[in-house]
């Protein structure tokens, strides 16, 4: 908890970086949503280690299910001083998104900014700008875009894997900074 509310006050300050990890003053609070929630059997496993956050898994098709997830608590998030985010991570397996929610209700729109390994098993930066998240409702593209009206009111941010291709898979993401 005490990492959530340090983040809900860095906020208000013009640089802002996630640095996850199981010490004090690190994020580890974000939970695991998979596709279990609707029915799919899809395994995964949310881990924090020292100095870094770690979604693992296998993803089914099975039973109309195909993805994991992690993601922060409800809160209120004005991002709209950022450009968009640079995170830091290693994975295998799959393609992914950073997520963002403008609604308690899974059933509205949500904005998806989309990366990738290029290799796989080495640390890696990405930046992704808020410009280029696409809008999708209930896992499906609307052809809508993100505006900087929805930054304003973001109530949940997180990572998910996109492809829906079975098989096992891993993320490790060592830090997430908003960029202006």
């Amino acid at each position: 908890m005490k990492a959530f509310l340090i983040f809900l006050l860095s906020l208000t300050i013009s640089d802002l970086t996630l640095n996850f990890g199981s010490g004090q003053n690190q994020v580890n609070n974000w939970v695991l949503i998979s596709d279990n929630i609707m029915g799919g059997i899809s395994k995964s496993k949310l881990e924090y280690t020292q100095n870094t956050m770690i979604l693992t898994g296998n993803i089914s098709l099975d039973n109309f299910g195909g993805f994991a997830s992690v993601k922060t608590e409800f809160g209120k998030y004005d991002i709209s001083q950022f450009k968009g985010i640079k995170i830091k991570f290693k994975s295998t397996n799959q393609k992914f998104a950073f997520t963002l929610e403008d609604s308690k209700n899974w059933t509205f729109p949500n904005f998806k900014g989309a990366f990738t390994s290029t290799k796989p098993n080495t640390w890696e930066e990405k930046i992704i700008l808020f410009k280029d998240f696409k809008e999708y409702q209930i896992g499906e593209p609307t052809g809508e875009k993100l505006l900087e009206s929805n930054l304003k009111n973001i109530v949940r941010m997180g990572i998910i894997t996109t492809e829906k291709k079975e098989g096992p898979f891993t993320i490790e993401v060592d830090y997430i900074e908003f960029v202006k």
